[in-house]
């Protein structure tokens, strides 16, 4: 399946017995039972995974025997084994996987619709008009008293600066010219993913970067780089709170057990989504793919190595006390 031919969000299903359970007498969660123990996560990046389960990274099985009751090697094989001949027809051999198990809250009872940010971006090219520095972008501040203008200007000044504003930079410069922006995904356990129906993608697209536009005229001032902040996280959540109206009339298509998920990212063609309300066990799997330059530069920028798997939230017993670990390693 080339994937320069795909939409920008489309629905694969899988020919596996596991899921064609559910299309007999018996549930999948029947005739293969798992609950979950706690809420944790295994993740690896590198080249693909040997499908022979005594080959898979030491840390999976760590993180399995701590986080399941019963046996997630059955579907997630066979979801590894999709992904592998997907990968390998587009030319790919390396990727990033995060096999995510909650227990349940209620975070997403109401959506939050997003594009997912880029991972990689090739180099940018800057017209010559827009080769500005990025103090002058807002007015207010400056390199020299004379360059200064008065701290107090109406929001609607900075409004035409604020709507060109550029989204949030892909996390690496990609080594190619056309950086593997795409993901492919499925949920093991529990609801599946929600999306705005394909055929309304573009506009759910223009209706998401109007909102934030709106949201960044409204607060001119917080120029802000840093995640970890209160003013961002509440300008994100004016975001939330209004998309919610702007799309409740679209159609929304939600990814059923035995089907995988294609989706591009990034906010000009990314499929726009949602995590589903979820209070019960959940198991999602995210596999981002990407040459292994890219992908080696993604783990150095955190300061780890490459190849790479590890797990976090896994409780351990010690002297009949609780504690947490994080585990890493083949």
């Amino acid at each position: 399946m080339d994937v320069s031919q795909l939409p920008d969000f489309k629905i694969l299903p899988s020919e596996h017995e596991y899921y064609n359970s559910y299309n007999g007498k018996a549930t999948a969660s029947e005739k293969y039972p798992i609950s979950l123990k706690t809420t944790s996560s295994w993740t690896y990046c590198g080249p693909l995974l040997s499908l022979d389960p005594e080959l898979l990274p030491s840390s999976f099985r760590t993180w399995a025997d701590a986080t399941i009751n019963g046996s997630l090697l059955d579907p997630l094989l066979s979801f590894l084994e999709f992904v592998h001949d997907f990968l390998s027809t587009n030319n790919l051999s390396n990727y990033w996987i995060t096999v995510r198990a909650d227990t349940g809250n209620h975070d997403f009872d109401i959506p939050r619709w997003h594009t997912d940010d880029l991972f990689f971006s090739s180099p940018p090219t800057i017209p010559q008009h827009r080769r500005r520095s990025s103090l002058n972008i807002f007015p207010n501040i400056t390199r020299t008293r004379k360059q200064s203008t008065p701290q107090r200007r109406k929001s609607e000044d900075l409004t035409h600066l604020l709507e060109d504003f550029p989204a949030p930079p892909a996390q690496i410069t990609s080594a190619t010219p056309n950086p593997t922006n795409w993901k492919l995904t499925t949920t093991l356990l529990g609801p599946g993913t929600l999306f705005i129906n394909p055929e309304s993608s573009p506009v759910a697209r223009e209706i998401e970067r109007k909102v934030k536009r709106s949201v960044r005229a409204e607060n001119p001032h917080h120029i802000c780089a840093s995640v970890r902040c209160i003013g961002c996280a509440t300008a994100a959540e004016s975001v939330r709170t209004r998309l919610i109206t702007e799309l409740e009339s679209y159609e929304v298509v939600q990814a059923q057990p035995g089907e995988y998920v294609f989706f591009r990212v990034g906010d000009e063609v990314g499929a726009v989504h949602s995590e589903p309300m979820s209070n019960g066990n959940r198991i999602f799997v995210n596999v981002v793919p990407g040459n292994e330059a890219d992908l080696k530069s993604l783990m150095a920028k955190w300061g780890m190595e490459y190849p790479r798997a590890w797990c976090v939230g896994l409780p351990f017993q010690t002297t009949g006390e609780v504690h947490w670990r994080n585990i890493d390693g083949f």
